[in-house]
């Protein structure tokens, strides 16, 4: 079943920059979006308002982050906020079966994923497990093409998890004809956020037109 959104892609990512300012001030209200009639209200489906592809780093929990309650965000979280097909697909699904209107990439600094790929990427012959592999290899593009000039290992993870938020949005395009067609049709955005864990600030870096 398709849903529509009732509201736009520009609006859904304003609402979502709102949010993290009262979350800033610490004014936020989400805690009052968690009782009883909220819950009863969402048995029946989901209409939430952006999807959100963020780090599982336990420091970066969305909700609180953007001052939402439930049902009002679809959350995509791995080490390294990374596209995979099973991301993608969940991307696709809240697009189409929910009425999603955005998709935020959400990076953050001193990135645990990233900083992992930057050691690996000075020393190839390390690794843990087939697993972590996985993440680390789809980490390397953005720390080899940020290797450059960096005063130390942290500046360079930070650069390396900017960068990536720019890679996986282009994955995210790339990647769905079916969210191209929205995107075409202004019916769905791609937005890129950094997200400073000392500050709380969130910023935008990049918003396809």
């Amino acid at each position: 079943m398709n849903h529509d959104s009732s509201i736009s892609p520009k609006e859904s990512l304003q609402k979502l920059l709102s949010g993290n300012l009262m979350f800033q001030k610490q004014q936020t209200s989400h805690h009052t979006k968690i009782g009883n009639s909220y819950r009863e209200k969402l048995v029946g489906g989901q209409t939430p308002y952006a999807i959100i592809l963020t780090c599982s780093d336990s420091r970066t929990p969305p909700e609180h982050i953007f001052n939402a309650g439930l049902g009002e965000l679809f959350v995509c979280r791995n080490a390294g906020n990374l596209v995979d097909e099973l991301i993608l697909g969940s991307i696709e699904y809240a697009a189409v079966h929910t009425g999603c209107p955005l998709v935020c990439v959400l990076g953050h600094n001193n990135c645990g994923a990233m900083s992992a790929a930057v050691s690996v990427a000075k020393n190839l012959d390390l690794y843990e497990s087939p697993s972590i592999d996985h993440i680390i290899r789809r980490a390397l593009p953005a720390v080899f093409a940020t290797m450059e000039e960096q005063a130390d290992d942290k500046a360079w993870t930070d650069a390396a998890a900017k960068k990536n938020i720019f890679n996986q949005c282009r994955n995210i395009i790339n990647g769905s004809k079916l969210l191209r067609e929205r995107i075409a049709n202004k019916e769905f955005g791609v937005a890129g956020a950094w997200y400073d864990l000392g500050t709380g600030k969130v910023k935008l870096l990049y918003e396809n037109r």
